[in-house]
């Protein structure tokens, strides 16, 4: 699996999810995982720099459920949990702006149903 940026350059496995003692691989759900983390803590740290909050600094996680449903297996959930500094930053202006970057991201809102569509199919070889 390759990134067009080059960034990412990994091996993927179905192996991976199923099991601890995988080789060391990526897999789809983790990589939805680190993309809306990511894009989500660098949404809080600009709305925090928006608000005029100084010496920003913000981590974020996800955590996502892949799970086995009647309709085959489904990301049924994904749980965000963000940390963060700024200067004079309150508990609940932080709550509030964490919320908002939650709402508004780029990656949440895909992952809150974008359709998708497949644009061409090609045999090579």
């Amino acid at each position: 699996m390759r990134t067009g940026s080059r960034a990412l350059d990994s091996d993927y496995s179905l192996r991976s999810r199923e099991s601890d003692d995988a080789p060391l691989n990526t897999n789809p759900e983790e990589l939805i995982g680190a993309g809306i983390a990511g894009c989500f803590a660098m949404s809080v740290a600009n709305l925090l720099e928006e608000g005029g909050f100084a010496d920003v600094e913000v981590t974020a996680n996800a955590a996502v459920l892949l799970e086995q449903t009647d309709a085959g297996f489904r990301i049924t959930e994904i749980s965000l949990s963000v940390t963060g500094s700024a200067a004079a930053l309150a508990d609940d202006d932080f709550a509030r702006i964490a919320d908002r970057a939650k709402r508004t991201c780029p990656v949440s809102l895909a992952l809150a149903g974008t359709t998708v569509t497949l644009e061409s199919t090609k045999v090579v070889g």
